[in-house]
This record gives structure tokens, sequence and C-alpha cells, in this order.
């Protein structure tokens, strides 16, 4: 495992990022849904694993 440092504002800007493709991907209904589900997943787990470290810095 890497570890990574971000700044305060780096880590919400990405989290805000994160937040709109998720958005984004919650939308795409119409399209295939098999890909669309599996990024989906990730940039959920993801954005609950950046909020857990923002949480205990």
């Amino acid at each position: 495992m890497s570890a990574l440092e971000f700044t305060d504002r780096e880590l919400t800007y990405l989290l805000l990022s994160l937040k709109k493709y998720e958005a984004q991907l919650l939308l795409s209904e119409d399209e295939d849904m098999g890909d669309s589900v599996t990024d989906l997943l990730f940039v959920q787990a993801l954005m609950k694993r950046l909020r857990q470290a923002q949480a205990s810095r």
C-alpha cells in the first residue's frame, strides 16, 4: 500500500470531484450499467476512505 499526503484543500477538491462523478454515474441508467456500476462502487468506496482520513486529521 502507498501513502499519499494531501492538503486539506486538495482533499476537499478531490471529494467534491468524486461526488460530482458519483452523481453522473447515478444518472447514467440508460447506458450499459456494467461498467457504471463497477465505477460507482469504486468511487463510493474511495469517497468513504477519504472522508475517514479527513475526519482523523
